[in-house]
């Protein structure tokens, strides 16, 4: 009788234990990213380099290395007012604060002497998907689903391309450009 009596008791304790650690994890208030497929080289999808045995000139010219850092704008609407003024591309960093592939995109990209130079031949942007005003509306109205994800928009705020997850490469960035200056061109 005593140990049926146990055997109930440590049956509850465990069911309390697991229901009380099931709702800590699915709380509103717990910010943990989830890695997901998209943002795992999902460049490759919108750039697909060469296979390494097919040797193949590039057709992508890089900016001459830049200094410093990227000047990045913070007002969306802005940033495509001065688009369309100076015939750019602007490219939108949508991110959130929690995201690692986020940061990790600000070390290896962004900072990326090339990248930088292009920096001052289009708008960069910075949004914040979850600043609870400009930034989350228009993370919500171009239904982004994972960080980062990159957007190219023309001075007109039509989208060009669009890439979901980090983009593995300064090359692959220079490329995935490149083709939206030649969307727009058409």
């Amino acid at each position: 009788m005593r140990k049926t009596a146990a055997l109930i008791l440590a049956t509850t304790v465990a069911s309390i234990a697991i229901c009380v650690l099931s709702s800590a994890q699915s709380s509103p208030k717990r910010r943990t990213p989830a890695l997901t497929n998209d943002d795992l080289g999902s460049a490759r999808e919108a750039v697909r380099p060469p296979a390494e045995t097919e040797p193949q000139p590039s057709t992508y010219n890089e900016p001459q290395p830049g200094r410093g850092a990227i000047a990045w704008r913070r007002d969306l609407r802005r940033a495509i007012e001065v688009a369309r003024a100076e015939d750019k591309l602007v490219v939108a960093d949508v991110y959130t604060d929690w995201c690692g592939w986020c940061k990790k995109m600000d070390q290896t990209i962004y900072s990326d002497p090339a990248i930088v130079a292009l920096s001052r031949q289009q708008v960069f942007v910075k949004v914040n998907a979850e600043d609870r005003g400009q930034g989350q509306d228009f993370a919500e109205q171009m239904r982004v689903q994972g960080y980062p994800t990159t957007i190219i928009l023309d001075g007109q705020g039509r989208v060009l391309n669009i890439v979901k997850g980090y983009i593995d490469s300064p090359r692959a960035f220079g490329e995935f450009v490149r083709e939206a200056r030649a969307a727009q061109a058409r």
